[in-house]
């Protein structure tokens, strides 16, 4: 006689595919949500002796819970908004009488604003030369084209990899935009810039010769066991990590995917573009979110310094 599932671990599996399949959230992300959800749910039976009743859940639970993990403000932010989506499925699908949702009366740390880990141009031009200098002409070819399309369009990682041959659209026979499904499965489209343009032509050519010839992912393997199935995200994080460290780039260790992504939006906004259109590329919800983008060079500090007439000379 096989054994009744615990109740509360299928309650997160529906979760789970809740926020894939209905919010469109990346496995990802909806992995995070619901790791979150189960440990205070772990945390809640060693404590009290017993699985969580969602509805008697209150604020003091969930301070209760955060101060027992002894985790950054950051990782405090995370979790909150991982549990008020969870109470807020629990009473909209799973139509608990949940009156009111808990995570509502603990206020979120205040986080310290910090700039985003960027390169420079020169920087990501020493990562893709390195990328390419592999053995394998075709490993860097394929690492090379990979890179100089995550920087050249912005793209989030999860974007990228996702990108199938219907979301191309061709000008004179050369890549020219994408369509792009992002968070919460808000579509844009992207046009894309000269790098991302060369880079995604050559490794069309070669993912033409080579590729599986059914598959629709533009990013997947053209050999071996996975031939056709997209790149996995983990592999490309390890990949940029290998690539920095032979590149030399100092701090390569936190070097990432998203960094590119940085790195896009500070050239962008460096060489003067303007912030609503900065945020239309990156498809934020918020302009907030890309307000952390425009910050000053230092070179651009030393001449606005040395701009100032010298009167004790």
């Amino acid at each position: 006689m096989v054994a009744a599932q615990d109740p509360h671990a299928e309650l997160l599996h529906r979760f789970r595919r809740y926020l894939e399949m209905e919010e469109g959230r990346s496995p990802r992300t909806a992995k995070e949500y619901v790791l979150d959800s189960a440990l205070f749910s772990s945390w809640y039976r060693e404590r009290y002796g017993r699985p969580p009743r969602w509805e008697e859940i209150g604020s003091q639970h969930i301070r209760a819970f955060l101060a027992s993990r002894e985790v950054s403000p950051h990782r405090v932010g995370r979790v909150l908004a991982s549990l008020r989506k969870l109470f807020r499925y629990l009473t909209e699908v799973e139509a608990l009488p949940i009156l009111k949702d808990p995570t509502e009366g603990v206020k979120r740390p205040k986080l310290p604003r910090r700039l985003p880990v960027y390169l420079t141009p020169p920087e990501v031009a020493r990562l893709l030369e390195a990328a390419y200098k592999n053995r394998s002409p075709r490993v860097g070819l394929r690492d090379w084209a990979l890179l100089a399309f995550l920087y050249g369009t912005g793209l989030r990682l999860s974007e990228a990899l996702a990108l199938t041959y219907a979301d191309l659209t061709y000008q004179d026979g050369i890549p020219h935009a994408i369509r792009v499904q992002g968070k919460g499965g808000k579509e844009r489209v992207v046009v894309l810039s000269p790098t991302a343009q060369r880079a995604l032509h050559q490794w069309l050519k070669h993912r033409n010769l080579e590729g599986h010839p059914t598959s629709p992912y533009i990013w997947s393997h053209t050999s071996g066991p996975n031939r056709g199935k997209p790149f996995s995200a983990r592999a490309v994080e390890a990949m940029v990590k290998r690539v920095a460290r032979r590149a030399g780039l100092k701090d390569w260790q936190r070097i990432t995917p998203h960094k590119l992504r940085h790195s896009y939006a500070s050239a962008l906004v460096e060489a003067g573009r303007g912030i609503d259109e900065v945020k239309e590329l990156l498809g934020h919800s918020s302009i907030s979110t890309t307000q952390v983008y425009v910050h000053v060079s230092r070179k651009r500090l030393e001449e606005a310094a040395r701009a100032l007439p010298d009167v004790v000379g």
